[in-house]
């Protein structure tokens, strides 16, 4: 069992390199994982650092994957650590060369831009490797602080589709969001599950410039649940409680620059008008109250309190709940 460098006999973990880019002086390359275990079994694809910064998914992955017993594994993993390695040198969401958001131009093209050319290639490699599903993990990044949460494909009603939402059942988190919007057109998920028909999850927790063992904690409960899901290791997989079920995304933004005074929490219920924060200006002046806009809803992700911004920054992600 192949994945770039890497090379696993049955039992085995092992990691390498695999191209995915070229720059001006070298191909890009990126790390990857693979283990593998001694009984056959499905195949399991993880996907990290699409967004630079993002720096909890690789680190938990890498823990999850040292901390399986091989000897009983079934099937395989393959980790792909840093799908955009020149947003992660530059501590970017972006890619800086062209200015590209990844998660939001796939397919990508391979005569496009240096952006659309990583696309296109991470587009095909999940199509090779991923197997029985795919996992996307993402956190919050420099920026913004993530509530603990899964997203799956709700625009169109398929077998993928249906069988990502049974799966993003079986993780262990209490948020659980079918989007539909636009922007999830140009992602990574929606193409792996609308093009190559796999099951496909988004999973996000924390962020913020920030690693906590928290947010390691939340992507340890995640693997291992779609890991038991699968049939890859015993056990059953966390089913959350008290459910908070998103629908479509409000990103509210900021109309006055200052500093972002934040009232609420990543994961807080809200109902229309409840104060999200306040932008404070270098005088300590009240210059902007910032309110919920949705009828009832949840906050996906925040950015970083007292954060200095720009006037049409987004401050909140209001996740609204079905």
């Amino acid at each position: 069992m192949r994945f770039g460098t890497a090379e696993a006999a049955p039992g085995e973990l092992v990691t390498g390199v695999i191209e995915i880019g070229h720059d001006n002086i070298l191909p890009l390359v990126s790390p990857v994982m693979l283990a593998r275990g001694a009984l056959p079994g499905p195949r399991l694809y993880i996907q990290c650092l699409i967004h630079g910064g993002e720096n909890v998914g690789p680190i938990a992955a890498a823990r999850f994957l040292r901390s399986l017993d091989l000897k009983t594994f079934k099937g395989s993993i393959a980790a792909l650590m840093v799908a955009n390695p020149l947003g992660q040198r530059a501590h970017s969401r972006l890619t800086p060369q062209d200015g590209t958001n990844l998660n939001r131009i796939f397919p990508g093209s391979a005569t496009g831009s240096v952006g659309e050319q990583l696309v296109h290639r991470l587009l095909a490699l999940a199509g090779e490797h991923g197997g029985d599903a795919v996992l996307d993990l993402h956190s919050g990044g420099e920026l913004t602080i993530t509530a603990f949460y899964v997203i799956y494909d709700n625009k169109f009603d398929g077998p993928a589709q249906r069988a990502s939402k049974a799966l993003s059942a079986q993780i262990g988190s209490r948020y659980q969001w079918g989007a539909s919007e636009d922007w999830m057109d140009g992602t990574f998920l929606t193409h792996v599950t609308r093009t190559h028909g796999k099951t496909a999850l988004i999973i996000e927790s924390g962020g913020g410039a920030r690693v906590r063992e928290e947010d390691l904690a939340n992507f340890s409960t995640a693997l291992q649940g779609a890991a038991r899901a699968l049939g890859m290791i015993e056990g059953e997989p966390p089913i959350a409680t008290d459910i908070r079920r998103g629908g479509n995304a409000v990103h509210v933004k900021c109309t006055k620059g200052g500093f972002w005074d934040c009232k609420v929490e990543p994961g807080q219920d809200m109902v229309g008008g409840h104060i999200m924060g306040q932008m404070v200006d270098l005088y300590g002046n009240v210059v902007e109250t910032i309110r919920c806009p949705a009828a009832q809803g949840w906050v996906g992700s925040i950015r970083r309190p007292w954060m200095p911004l720009y006037a049409g920054d987004q401050v909140v992600e209001v996740v609204e709940r079905l």
